[in-house]
């Protein structure tokens, strides 16, 4: 089976733009992009540079993008991955900084930002245990779960909010927050979710969902921020130190549709931000007052069925968190 890759290349020693290196390569009919890699490294071109590990597709080292999508290039089959044209591009995942050709900083694009969120056990305040703690298996499937991931950072090249800003802890880092809060042997939940609540933390997640699609290992990240932003709301840390906005946009979110059945969108904003950020936004409610879209604060009436859902809040404010 004959196949072309195209290779992105970048010596950052050699000065230059990065470009886009074609190899003609015969490799067998179960050949994977890594194999081809490895083949044009070892026949072609030794300078190429590159990231593999287990070749198992276990260690999440040799993620890139290919044909502009992000793959694992040892799980990836040339056969089925080659357009017509017999052609295959292999490139750095998106928004990394490049080190050579196909190696990229994983320390500041992933590493930093899983560190960030103190992955490790901080059980009765940092004081050993005194005798063995030990935990039904049913309550660590979660954890177990989250436990797959092997950080290959296909999930943060998925995210729709990473090429906005690039220090949004990302569903990777936030995945790995969420093995440690789901823990029940960890004892530092409040501060954990304090931790990640701070701004580029969980609540700027736009929950698209594009990480779960990315994910190999079937973690489902998108699932996991929610699952700790639901444990946020449930223990009352509902934003972090330097965010109290997020707290109070809840609080009116949900104070609004229990009264009225419905979201009054003026009340919303004047009670999240306040109204010196409010004041700072008089051009703009101007322009939407004259154009008939400046919602009133406070003069929102109920929708029909308002008792029923107020019913629903009260029940559930009632149940055990």
């Amino acid at each position: 089976m004959q196949a072309t890759f195209k290779v992105h290349r970048y010596d950052p020693e050699a000065g230059g733009k990065p470009t886009s290196q074609p190899y003609t390569l015969d490799l067998p009919e179960d050949a994977t992009v890594l194999d081809g890699l490895f083949k044009i490294r070892e026949e072609l071109d030794g300078t190429l540079a590159f990231r593999a590990s287990c070749n198992r597709g276990f260690c999440g080292e040799c993620t890139l993008r290919i044909n502009r999508g992000g793959r694992l290039a040892c799980m990836t089959r040339v056969a089925t991955a080659k357009n017509k044209d017999g052609e295959i591009t292999v490139e750095p995942t998106r928004f990394v900084r490049v080190l050579k050709d196909l190696v990229y900083d994983v320390d500041r694009q992933l590493w930093q930002k899983i560190k960030a969120v103190e992955p490790w056990l901080q059980p009765n305040g940092g004081v050993q245990p005194e005798h063995e703690h030990i935990i039904p298996d049913e309550q660590l499937r979660a954890v177990r779960n989250a436990m797959k991931c092997y950080y290959c950072g296909l999930c943060d090249e998925g995210c729709s909010v990473i090429p906005f800003d690039n220090t949004f802890l990302g569903p990777t880092a936030l995945t790995k927050a969420y093995r440690f809060i789901a823990d029940p042997r960890d004892h530092a939940q409040a501060h954990r979710l304090r931790l990640v609540g701070e701004p580029k933390g969980m609540w700027d997640c736009v929950h698209c969902y594009e990480a779960d699609e990315h994910c190999p290992r079937g973690i489902d990240p998108t699932a996991r921020i929610i699952d700790i932003r639901e444990k946020a709301v449930a223990m009352g840390v509902k934003s972090g130190a330097t965010n109290p906005q997020v707290a109070r946009h809840y609080d009116s979110f949900a104070a609004s549709v229990k009264k009225t059945g419905w979201l009054d969108e003026g009340r919303l904003a004047l009670e999240t931000w306040g109204m010196r950020r409010i004041i700072g936004l008089l051009p703009v409610a101007w322009r939407a007052f004259r154009r008939g879209k400046l919602p009133i604060p406070y003069r929102h009436p109920k929708r029909p069925g308002a008792e029923r859902i107020r019913r629903i809040f009260e029940k559930a404010e009632r149940r055990p968190s």
